[in-house]
């Protein structure tokens, strides 16, 4: 008798190590999302004065001051929920596109690039902070392609 061997593409990735992987991008995300919303509540005046040196933000600063750490504690209550994993990868995909845009649109158009960023990243250049965002993109990224044949 002959015997077939299927060969496996090098970048096969088995359903459990998928899991895992999915699991640690998850609680990754968590983690940041949980932590920088918390980092901006307990700096709430710098990082609202901060925003308020935006120009595109205008009038507005305040409402965006609350928005932003009240959406990564909704997209980390996403992610934590089973249920709502899909939806919470997605939002952090989209959140980590923004955020990236709003970086570049930073370095691209002011000459005194104000920043309220707290821990590790405060000591990232802000060129560093959108490669590290771009890396985050990716991992989201990976996280829902992973996340796609798994059922709910």
């Amino acid at each position: 008798m002959e015997t077939t061997l299927k060969k496996r593409s090098p970048f096969f990735i088995g359903e459990k190590r998928k899991m895992i992987i999915r699991e640690v991008i998850i609680s990754f995300f968590i983690l940041l999302f949980m932590h920088t919303a918390t980092s901006k509540i307990f700096t709430f005046k710098s990082f609202d004065k901060v925003l308020s040196e935006v120009p595109m933000f205008g009038s507005f600063h305040t409402a965006i001051a609350v928005m932003i750490p009240s959406l990564e504690i909704i997209i980390g209550a996403l992610l934590i929920v089973p249920v709502t994993r899909k939806i919470g990868l997605y939002a952090s995909l989209i959140l980590m596109v923004i955020f990236t845009i709003y970086l570049s649109y930073m370095v691209l158009s002011m000459h005194r690039l104000p920043c309220s960023c707290g821990g590790i990243i405060s000591h990232l250049s802000w060129q560093n902070h959108i490669w590290l965002n771009a890396g985050l993109i990716v991992l989201a990224s990976f996280g829902i392609l992973t996340n796609l044949n798994k059922k709910q």
